[in-house]
């Protein structure tokens, strides 16, 4: 069965993620003279989610308990992008961290800062800010429908006045309803965690519909599986301020500095993760467990506290270093009692790399709409006027630790605030 919604909208958002509420929320922030949009505006706006529920991955994130956001200056955001941090400074900027928390306790999410800088609700539950932002979208004039595929996508022309924008839904029975609006923001994520709706299907309609251009899709913030892993059994232990780098063809391609975690069948923490999106069958996983100390200055101390010293070198090694004992015990075992064998693998462990986690595990996803076709201050296609893209749709991915929530917010904001000056909505 086929139905035509007759009304036009003024803006259909398509995914009920974190960025597309985030653009339903914060869409009354721009309008003139900040007046809210509620029952009885003529603004309408819709929201298609392709699942039966909203929000599904951001209840997910930081395990459920919302790292939000990372405190600190803006300015040191733009180093956890990568490459794409530079081309999206003026977003950042404009929609900081700052401003972020302003908008989410200005509406009643009380959040605070965590020692290492990541912030959080207060509850620390993702759920207080699902609620908040679904209250603050209907209000803006936003009706949510779930259980409504976007399809299809094209650009119309009209007999008086601008074209439109027509969006065609597939629901669970296959009933196909075709809605139409002045602008659409694209904000269905990238492929991490597919069973939340966030699969990358919509890149297919993207590509076929628009030939928009999309950029490889890799896993991204997800563990990295080694060959011949020897740590299985110390599942659970971590370390501080690893350094961890990846090598490909003898050339250093990505490093870091954070904490490393050991599991029963791959690396993780943060020190791995956060540059798992450079990992490649084939190349190597460096890691050295006593940053910044390196090779000459661990050979030296392992020297003077081995001469004469009783125990075994392992109880000496994690005496002297301040590591694991039960780590050291396999370490040894494998390494032997050779002091520059031990310095130089403390220093630079090397692991040949087979695979990352795919995306059932990824936290983001490397890769999407790619970055030339929109504009990075508006977040409006060049070549398509009135369509917008935001969020993990676009070829930007940040590291751990609200970094990929507030880009979700500050490329939100952006676009909601050029659509309501172009319409003086």
């Amino acid at each position: 069965m086929s139905n035509i919604n007759n009304q036009i909208c003024d803006v259909i958002i398509i995914g009920a993620g974190a960025s597309g509420l985030f653009a339903a929320a914060a869409a009354d922030l721009h309008a003139k003279g900040a007046v809210s949009y509620g029952e009885g505006s003529s603004f309408k706006g819709l929201i298609l989610e392709k699942t039966s529920r909203p929000g599904t991955k951001l209840l997910m994130s930081g395990s459920g308990q919302c790292n939000i956001t990372h405190a600190g200056s803006i300015k040191d955001f733009t180093s956890c992008y990568g490459d794409k941090g530079n081309k999206i400074r003026s977003c950042l900027y404009k929609y900081s961290n700052l401003s972020l928390m302003e908008f989410l306790e200005d509406n009643g999410v009380e959040v605070f800062t965590r020692e290492d800088g990541k912030v959080f609700p207060k509850s620390m539950d993702a759920h207080d800010v699902l609620y908040m932002l679904l209250r603050r979208a209907k209000k803006n004039g936003f009706e949510l429908k779930c259980d409504s595929e976007v399809t299809e996508i094209n650009n119309i022309d009209t007999d008086n006045g601008p074209s439109l924008w027509q969006v065609v839904t597939t629901d669970s029975k296959g009933d196909i309803t075709v809605y139409s609006a002045h602008s659409v923001i694209i904000a269905t994520g990238g492929c991490s965690y597919p069973t939340t709706g966030s699969d990358g299907s919509f890149f297919n309609v993207l590509r076929n519909d628009l030939d928009i251009e999309i950029t490889e899709l890799k896993p991204s913030l997800t563990p990295i599986q080694v060959n011949e892993y020897p740590y299985a059994e110390l599942s659970g232990i971590s370390f501080e301020s690893i350094h961890t780098s990846i090598w490909y063809k003898d050339k250093k391609i990505a490093e870091t500095c954070e904490d490393l975690l050991f599991t029963h069948k791959d690396m993780s923490g943060p020190a791995v993760i956060n540059i798992s999106k450079y990992a490649q069958h084939g190349g190597k996983l460096r890691i050295n467990y006593l940053h910044p100390l390196n090779y000459e200055q661990v050979l030296e101390r392992l020297k003077k506290v081995f001469h004469g010293a009783k125990g075994s070198p392992a109880n000496i090694i994690a005496a002297e270093f301040d590591l694991p004992k039960r780590f050291c015990q396999l370490f040894t075992e494998r390494h032997g009692e050779g002091l520059k064998n031990l310095a130089r693998n403390l220093t630079g462990e090397e692991f040949v790399i087979n695979s990352v986690s795919g995306f059932n595990k990824a936290m983001a996803t490397s890769g999407g709409i790619d970055l030339k076709q929109v504009s990075t201050s508006t977040f409006e296609f060049k070549e398509h006027p009135g369509l917008y893209a935001i969020g993990e749709a676009l070829d930007v991915d940040g590291i751990t630790g609200g970094y990929n929530l507030q880009f979700a917010y500050s490329s939100a904001a952006s676009a909601i605030k050029t659509i309501f000056q172009n319409h003086q909505l």
